[in-house]
């Protein structure tokens, strides 16, 4: 998109003039919120999307040229703006909202960490689910997960997380953390919800060798947390 006053539409060649069929997709008549350097706006505007590229994006209906044969959404009435990014999340805990919410915060963890220390991959899956599910409808395309507890026998919660967000249709960057300091040492969780520094490792290694996709375009990609 371009800062001019006078046109504000920018567009790239059609994949259809590079040799390339793809799906097309023009959203029109809603407020588009370009959150551009500029700040441009247009209170009715289209965004035209050419698989995972947004190729257009101005005042008013599309081009003629770019409207043939795409799916036209009418967006009368919504807002239309780039998707959200939630950069920091522990998913698993939307299983437990409400609980100790009059607490500070070491008290609230002191009072959740036996509950939490009980999750397997199905439990992370479930409150995964939910809380990115209203991420989404919040605007949010994006979600960054730090999950931290791996109980013993707890299964494969990495992969029940990315489950979860393919079914709700939003992006994921899962970052693997660990705890290796249980009750019996001073630590606040109980010891069979705690890894050994090596064992963490091991499996951060497989998580990120299994998931993380690092193409430009991924839906899924795996870091390592503390």
């Amino acid at each position: 998109m371009t800062g001019s006053s006078t046109d504000t539409t920018t567009t790239a060649a059609p994949a259809a003039d590079r040799g390339v069929r793809t799906a097309r997709t023009v959203i029109e008549n809603g407020y588009v919120a370009t959150v551009d350097g500029a700040g441009t706006e247009h209170a009715r505007g289209h965004v035209v999307v050419e698989g995972s590229r947004i190729v257009a994006v101005g005042p008013g209906p599309a081009p003629a040229a770019l409207r043939e044969g795409a799916d036209v959404v009418d967006a009368t009435g919504c807002l239309v703006t780039p998707g959200l990014i939630n950069t920091h999340h522990h998913l698993y805990q939307w299983l437990t909202r409400g609980y100790a919410q009059d607490s500070i915060l070491f008290d609230w963890l002191t009072a959740l960490y036996p509950l939490w220390s009980r999750i397997d991959a199905g439990l992370t899956g479930a409150g995964a689910a939910g809380a990115m599910a209203v991420l989404a409808r919040s605007g949010c395309t994006t979600v960054g997960d730090h999950h931290y507890i791996f109980p013993k026998g707890s299964g494969d919660i990495v992969g029940a997380l990315v489950e979860a967000a393919g079914r709700i249709g939003v992006r994921l960057h899962a970052t693997r953390g660990s705890m290796d300091l249980g009750a019996s040492q001073g630590g606040l969780p109980p010891d069979f919800a705690v890894e050994t520094t090596q064992a963490a490792l091991t499996a951060s290694q497989e998580a990120v060798e299994r998931y993380h996709d690092p193409s430009p375009d991924a839906l899924v990609q795996v870091a390592i947390a503390p």
